[in-house]
């Protein structure tokens, strides 16, 4: 009996904490999502998903974040899956979006692979909450819904290594092996397993620094780091 009410107690507590720390998305990745209540539960299964971990938190619990019954959720989800599987949707097309949207700001590789960074670096710093849940949790979709996230993070991969195929083409990278380097610049950029907003670099400062690195790391002219990694990377046209 006093075990069961210690485990009681001790869950009462974690969910007071994640009330206290209720995820807002810096970004505003949710504030579209419609109706409104589907919205709240979305912001809730974050917080809960980060919290505890997919595997381990209820819909009770996060119907009890969102403030509502275990019932209410039901109204828009029928599984916890459910939430996750458009958790990662949002979590992945924000993260496509700019990865494409990078390609559109120069024709040089080096200010291609330095945007990309750029904006993937900034965005798993600032959501790192968000992004920890999609890429700790996602495997475990059921198998179409996987499916369709991974191809999304396919196209991500295929952009990185063709950016960086096409500066060994033009002799500014020297990238000897073309697959390991590209798991590496994307392993690089997910920084959200470890960022901490009250550490000593901003995610502006943080991406600048990644920039640089990266960009040494495939070979580029030294030069042409050091200035993109200051933010002052040219833009054609």
């Amino acid at each position: 009996m006093a075990a069961k009410a210690e485990l009681a107690q001790a869950g009462a507590k974690r969910m007071a904490f994640q009330r206290e720390h209720e995820y807002v998305s810096p970004r505003g990745l949710f504030d579209n999502v419609e109706p409104k209540g589907s919205r709240r539960f979305l912001t809730a299964a974050v917080s809960a998903f980060h919290g505890r971990g997919y595997h381990a938190t209820t819909t009770r619990d996060i119907a009890t974040l969102a403030g509502s019954s275990p019932a209410g959720i039901y109204t828009y989800y029928a599984t916890k899956a459910d939430l996750l599987y458009e958790i990662a949707l949002i979590g992945h097309q924000y993260i496509l979006d700019e990865t494409e949207a990078a390609l559109l700001v120069t024709d040089d590789p080096i200010g291609r692979i330095a945007e990309i960074v750029r904006r993937s670096v900034t965005y798993h710093a600032e959501e790192h909450v968000l992004t920890r849940v999609v890429n700790r949790d996602f495997q475990a979709l059921d198998v179409q819904r996987l499916a369709t996230i991974m191809k999304m993070r396919r196209r991500i991969s295929t952009i990185v290594r063709d950016e960086v195929r096409r500066g060994v083409e033009l002799g500014i990278f020297e990238v000897d092996h073309l697959e390991g380097t590209t798991i590496a610049v994307l392993r690089l950029m997910d920084v959200a397993s470890w960022y901490n907003e009250r550490g000593p670099m901003s995610p502006d400062e943080l991406a600048e620094v990644y920039v640089g690195l990266i960009l040494r790391m495939l070979g580029a002219p030294a030069a042409a780091s050091d200035q993109a990694g200051d933010g002052k990377t040219a833009v054609n046209g």
